[in-house]
C-alpha cells in the first residue's frame, strides 16, 4: 500500500472526513486530496503531523514510496554539479546505496544528487569527489562512517544526470539493491558489482552487467545491445509488450530458458522474421542461466 492509498485508509478507519483531517493537522482540504490521489507527498512538517495523529511512524507511512526519485520528490537532498565543456569518459563509483538513476540532462553540467527520506544529514554523510583530467572524469561518492552499510543501503537513493554530449562512456562500480538506466543515449554504460534489480527504458547504446549475484532486469523501449556477463549464477529478463530483440548465447555451459525452463537456443522476437531486431542480449561467461519473460 502505498502514502496515497496508507492516509487514505486511514483517515476512513478513523470516520474522519478529508476537511476534518484537513483541520486537524492545519492544511486545505485540497491537499488532503491531493496527497490521497497521489499528486505529491506531505512536507516533514505535514509527515510528522500525520505519523502523530494515527500513531504511524514514518517508516510505516513511506514503506512503499521507495520509488520516490523516480518523480525526483524526496525529503532529503544533496546536489553536486560539475560543468563539462569537452567529451569525458566518466568513472561513476558508489559505495553502497538503494538505488542508483543514470539519465541525460539538457544542461552542460553533470549532475550527482543524493537523496533520501530518512537521512537528513546528507551534506555531512554523503561525499562527492571528482576528478577531471582531459579525456576522463572520475565520480567518487561515499558515505561517512557514521553511516552505516546497512542504512546507506536501505535508504540512500542516488540519481546521476549526464549531458548526453559530452558523455560517450561510462563505468558504474557500486553495491547496491536497483540500478535504473533511462531516457538516455550512449555509446557504452559498464555495470561492475552487486545489485538486485536493473530497469532499462527508453535507453540506446551498449549496456554490460558484470556481476556474480542474481539479478532480475526489465527491459522497455531499449536498442542496441546488453551483455550480460555473469560466472556461474543465474538471472532474469522481462521483456516489456513491444520490445522485440535477439538472443545470443556465447558463454560456455551456459543457456536461455523460457518462463516454464525449456532450454532456449536462441529466440527472436519481431512481428516478421525478417524484421531487424532493435535489441541484442548476449549471455557471456560461465555455468550461467537466464530465463527470458514477456510482460502482459
Amino acid at each position: 500500500m502505498n502514502f496515497a492509498e496508507k492516509l487514505k485508509t486511514l483517515r476512513k478507519d478513523l470516520g474522519m472526513s478529508q476537511e476534518q483531517l484537513a483541520e486537524k493537522i492545519y492544511v486545505s482540504r485540497q491537499a488532503i486530496t491531493k496527497w490521497e490521489n497521489g499528486n505529491g507527498i506531505p512536507d516533514i512538517e505535514n509527515l510528522l503531523a500525520i505519523s502523530s495523529l494515527f500513531n504511524e511512524s514514518l517508516d510505516s507511512l513511506l514503506s512503499e514510496e521507495k520509488s520516490l526519485i523516480s518523480k525526483h520528490d524526496f525529503l532529503y537532498e544533496s546536489r553536486t554539479e560539475y560543468d563539462l565543456d569537452s567529451p569525458k569518459k566518466i568513472d561513476l563509483k558508489v559505495g553502497v546505496a538503494h538505488e542508483v538513476i543514470i539519465e541525460k540532462t539538457k544542461d552542460e553540467k553533470i549532475q550527482v544528487i543524493a537523496a533520501s527520506n530518512k537521512l537528513s544529514y546528507l551534506a555531512q554523510q554523503v561525499k562527492v569527489k571528482i576528478v577531471e583530467n582531459k579525456k576522463r572524469m572520475d565520480v567518487l561518492v561515499n558515505h561517512t562512517t557514521d553511516l552505516s552499510d546497512i542504512s546507506a543501503e536501505e535508504n540512500l537513493f542516488i540519481l546521476v544526470r549526464i549531458p548526453e554530449k559530452f558523455v560517450a562512456d561510462m563505468e558504474l562500480f557500486s553495491e547496491l539493491e536497483n540500478l535504473k538506466i533511462r531516457d538516455i543515449s550512449f555509446d557504452t554504460i559498464e555495470f561492475d558489482g552487486k545489485t538486485k534489480k536493473v530497469f532499462i527504458t527508453n535507453a540506446s547504446g551498449h549496456i554490460e552487467l558484470n556481476t556474480n549475484s542474481k539479478i532480475n532486469v526489465e527491459v522497455n523501449g531499449v536498442k542496441g545491445k546488453i551483455d550480460l556477463n555473469h560466472f556461474h549464477t543465474t538471472s532474469k529478463v522481462t521483456f516489456a509488450q513491444g520490445q522485440n530483440y535477439y538472443l545470443k548465447n556465447a558463454g560456455r555451459f551456459t543457456h536461455f530458458v523460457d518462463a516454464v525452463s525449456r532450454i532456449i537456443e536462441g529466440k527472436r522476437e519481431t512481428k516478421d522474421p525478417e524484421e531487424p531486431v532493435d535489441l541484442i542480449v548476449e549471455l557471456n561467461g560461465w555455468k550461467s542461466e537466464t530465463q527470458i519473460f514477456q510482460a502482459e
